[in-house]
């Protein structure tokens, strides 16, 4: 058991997914909780992040990075920052690149172990699929889309960015796969807290939609 929270996507700079950044301070349980950010999909490079900086400081959150291409890092380096955080927070990016670089590194296995601990586990899009068993992401050749292998901390096939007409080949190319699909709008995250799962939205809203392999992957909205 642990905690994972997944956003979909959606907008930093006008504090959009806000309500989800407070609720992922609140389960953390600390008032002042120190924040690890991973920024590995997006191959390090924290241009643009700045909001998501000032959005946990907002919140009274220590942020940090987490640069897992740094080839100075030993493992014992890179399991010390994970295990000693409140919260991780990946960002977005290439799905493929993170997993490659997550493996290549031990960092996979120092985040199953966080997770055991109980740190929050959290992202944003490539950031989100990373803990469930599979992402669809358009990471292949000429951005192709493509199901990349992640964590398997929890048992669905995670789509981002639902509410574009871009990302709706999801609903097709989810029959071939062996889990159910979990598909988030913009501005939707997805909460699994110690066993109980739920949702919720920023300031423009947002659905989370469940692709049941039983139910041969007809779309419901996940109430």
């Amino acid at each position: 058991m642990g905690v994972i929270i997944g956003i979909g996507g959606g907008r930093y700079s006008d504090g959009e997914v806000m309500p989800i950044f407070e609720r992922i301070v609140e389960l953390s349980g600390k008032t002042n909780p120190s924040v690890l950010f991973v920024p590995t999909a997006g191959f390090d490079d924290m241009e643009g992040d700045e909001d998501i900086f000032a959005l946990f400081e907002k919140l009274g959150a220590t942020v940090s990075p987490l640069l897992l291409t740094d080839k100075m890092l030993s493992y014992e380096d890179i399991e010390k920052n994970i295990l000693s955080a409140d919260i991780v927070y990946a960002g977005g990016g290439n799905l493929k690149f993170l997993m490659d670089t997550w493996k290549k590194t031990g960092a996979d296995r120092a985040f199953r172990k966080a997770y055991e601990k109980g740190v929050i586990l959290s992202g944003y899009s490539s950031g989100s699929m990373c803990w469930f068993a599979e992402g669809y992401d358009d990471c292949g050749e000429n951005h192709e889309f493509m199901f990349i292998e992640c964590l398997g901390l929890l048992d669905y096939c995670n789509c981002p960015h639902y509410e574009s007409g871009y990302w709706q080949g999801f609903k097709e190319a989810v029959k071939s796969r062996e889990y159910s699909g979990l598909a988030l709008e913009n501005g939707a995250a997805f909460i699994f807290d110690n066993g109980e799962c739920s949702t919720m939205c920023g300031n423009d809203e947002g659905s989370v939609y469940l692709l049941p392999k039983e139910k041969g992957f007809v779309e419901e909205l996940f109430v």
